[in-house]
C-alpha cells in the first residue's frame, strides 16, 4: 500500500523476532477456569504510563514492554517502580548477546527474554526481578481479558502491516480497506479495555504512549500472549491488586 502525502508516521522501531511455534506449544500455559473477565475494565484512574526506553531507535521493544509490564503491576500494587532507563536496552543485549551494535539488531524473540528474566534476572537498578511466566490462548478474547484483569498486565506480541505504522487515534481494521504489507514483529503491553465486543477499545501501551486498539484490530494482529507473576512485586500484605495472592495466581499456571 503507498503510503499518503503527508500522512504522520511513527517514529518508532519494532523489534519482535516471530517465535517458534514449537517452542510455545511446550511453554507453561495460565488456565482462568470458568470465571469470566469482568465485562470493561477501567484503570484510568491508576496512575502510570508506558516509557519509551530507546525503542525510538533500537529495536528494543521486547525489553521494554517487559519494563512496562513489571512497572504496571507495581502502580496496580501501589507503588512506584524505580527503574534506571539504561538498564533496559542492556538488558536487551544480554538477552541477543551483547552485540557491538544495538541498532543493527532485528530484536528478540520474547520467550527467549521471559527465559532470560526468569533465569538471570531483570536488572532494573535497585534490583534484579524474576518472574514465572506463561502462555495465554492468544485466540481466546475471554483468556485475554482475564490475563489484564488477573495478572495486571498482558505481554503481547503483534504483527504490524503499513497503516498501523501511522498515527491513528485508534488502531482498526475494516473489511475490504487494504491496511499495506506486513511490516514487522512488535512487542507491547495490554492495560485495560472499555468492553469485549469487537469494536470496544483496549490501550496498548507501545513507544512511550497509551495506543488504543479495537479487539477487531486485536484479533487480526495477536501472534502470543503471556502473562508473568513477580513475588517481588507484591504488596507489603502479601496481596495484589483485587486481593489475589501470588500462589493463587501461580495456581493457574499448567505445564505443557
Amino acid at each position: 500500500m503507498a503510503m499518503a502525502a503527508g500522512i504522520a508516521h511513527r517514529p518508532g522501531r519494532l523489534g519482535r523476532i516471530r517465535h517458534d511455534p514449537i517452542a510455545l506449544a511446550r511453554a507453561p500455559s495460565h488456565r482462568f477456569g470458568a470465571v469470566p473477565p469482568p465485562v470493561a475494565l477501567d484503570r484510568s484512574a491508576t496512575v502510570f504510563e508506558p516509557g519509551l526506553y530507546c525503542n525510538d531507535t533500537l529495536p528494543d521493544c521486547t525489553a521494554v514492554a517487559l519494563a512496562n509490564a513489571a512497572r504496571g503491576v507495581a502502580a496496580l500494587n501501589g507503588f512506584d517502580l524505580v527503574l534506571d532507563q539504561a538498564r533496559v536496552p542492556a538488558f536487551y543485549a544480554d538477552c541477543i548477546g551483547n552485540p557491538a551494535d544495538l541498532a543493527a539488531t532485528d530484536g528478540a524473540v520474547m520467550l527467549d527474554v521471559l527465559a532470560r528474566q526468569a533465569t538471570h534476572g531483570f536488572d532494573i537498578g535497585p534490583q534484579a526481578l524474576y518472574g514465572l511466566h506463561a502462555t495465554i490462548d492468544a485466540r481466546s478474547r475471554s483468556a485475554l481479558a482475564c490475563g489484564m484483569a488477573r495478572l495486571g498486565v498482558g505481554y503481547w506480541g503483534v504483527t504490524l502491516r503499513d497503516r498501523d505504522m501511522e498515527r491513528a487515534p485508534v488502531w482498526d481494521v475494516r473489511a475490504g480497506r487494504d491496511d499495506g504489507g506486513v511490516v514487522g514483529g512488535h512487542a507491547v503491553i495490554a492495560w485495560d479495555y472499555s468492553g469485549l465486543a469487537d469494536g470496544d477499545t483496549l490501550r496498548i501501551g507501545t513507544w512511550g504512549a497509551w495506543q488504543p486498539a479495537t479487539w477487531a484490530w486485536v484479533a487480526a494482529r495477536l501472534d502470543e500472549a503471556y502473562g508473568i507473576v513477580w513475588r517481588q512485586l507484591e504488596r507489603a500484605d502479601g496481596t495484589f491488586y483485587g486481593g489475589v495472592t501470588a500462589d493463587g495466581l501461580v495456581a493457574e499456571i499448567e505445564l505443557a
